[in-house]
Order: structure tokens, then C-alpha cells, then sequence
């Protein structure tokens, strides 16, 4: 009986010895972004007809963990797209943007509210990555809007996030 007591007790030490993937909170946001009208008729250097920009989104994804983790993000998945990651940077919170919709008036938006724990941006490159997600990947991918790669301690972790919060559009002239 006791020789189980102390196999017991050991591996309940074992198991809260053992690291654990650090708890992260995910912000994600999603912003529409609609090009101005071209003027008619407009021509290039070329003589070439003008066409008007695509509608894009913008995406702002914000990390909050303890200050005491080392977590370098290298993957991001948004709606079944993979991206690379052009830059990371800490931010200090509140982490507000600026919505402009009624001139005269800007009013700002919270997107991480003020916290003791290190915040970063990750800010993505412009071009898609070409990679074809593992089947346990492609499951996360498709169930979210967001999937994001970590390492930490020299393992690779992912953490999720169901849906995009929606920010006020821009709209250039």
C-alpha cells in the first residue's frame, strides 16, 4: 500500500514537473480596406488603361503571455491561408487603433486592453506562403480563422482562435 502511495505521489510530481504549453491570449482582428475610385479614363506612363485596386483586408494579431516566456511566432494561418511573418514587435498596452469614421471626431478603439503581460504585434508579409499544412494542421486550419505556430523551448506549438473581430473599414479616395 504505501509502495503505491509513493508511486502515486511521484507521478503527480512527474506530471506537474513536466512543461506545459504556456497560456496565451490571441487578438485578432480583421479590417476591410476599399481603394479610392480612379479617375475615368486614366491612363499609365504606357498608354495602358488603369484598372482600380482589389479590395483587401488588413489583419492586426496581438500575443499576451507571461513576460517570463520566450515565444518567437513563425507560422500564420487566416482563413486557410498560410503567411509569413515580416516583423514582430512589443507593444505597451492598451494597444488602441484610431477610427476616424466621422471627421472631426476620431475616437479610438481598444484592441488589448492594459495588462502586466508582454504584448507582441505580429505583422505579416504581403505574399502567401506556398506550404501544404500536415493533415493535423489542416484541421486546426479549417475549424479557425486563425492559426498561429509558435516555438517555444525548442518545440513548435499552435494556438487557435475561432473568429476575427471586425474593425471599422478603411476607405481611401
Amino acid at each position: 500500500m504505501k509502495k503505491n502511495l509513493v508511486i502515486f505521489i511521484f507521478f503527480c510530481l512527474a506530471l506537474n514537473a513536466y512543461p506545459q504549453q504556456p497560456v496565451i491570449r490571441v487578438f485578432a482582428f480583421e479590417q476591410q480596406s476599399y481603394p479610392g475610385t480612379k479617375p475615368a479614363n486614366a491612363k499609365d506612363e504606357n498608354g495602358n488603361s488603369i484598372k482600380k485596386a482589389a479590395d483587401k483586408e488588413n489583419y492586426f494579431l496581438f500575443l499576451s503571455f507571461k513576460k517570463t516566456y520566450s515565444i518567437t511566432p513563425d507560422q500564420v494561418y487566416i482563413k486557410g491561408h498560410a503567411f509569413q511573418i515580416q516583423t514582430i514587435i512589443t507593444r505597451k498596452t492598451p494597444v488602441e487603433y484610431g477610427v476616424s469614421s466621422v471627421p472631426g471626431n476620431p475616437q479610438k478603439q481598444v484592441l488589448v486592453p492594459k495588462t502586466s503581460n508582454k504584448v507582441i504585434e505580429i505583422q505579416l508579409a504581403e505574399m502567401l506562403q506556398q506550404e501544404q499544412p500536415t493533415t493535423n494542421v489542416q484541421q486546426l486550419v479549417s475549424a479557425n480563422d486563425i492559426v498561429i505556430r509558435y516555438k517555444w523551448n525548442n518545440k513548435k506549438y499552435f494556438i487557435t482562435e475561432k473568429k476575427l473581430k471586425k474593425i471599422e473599414p478603411v476607405y481611401h479616395e
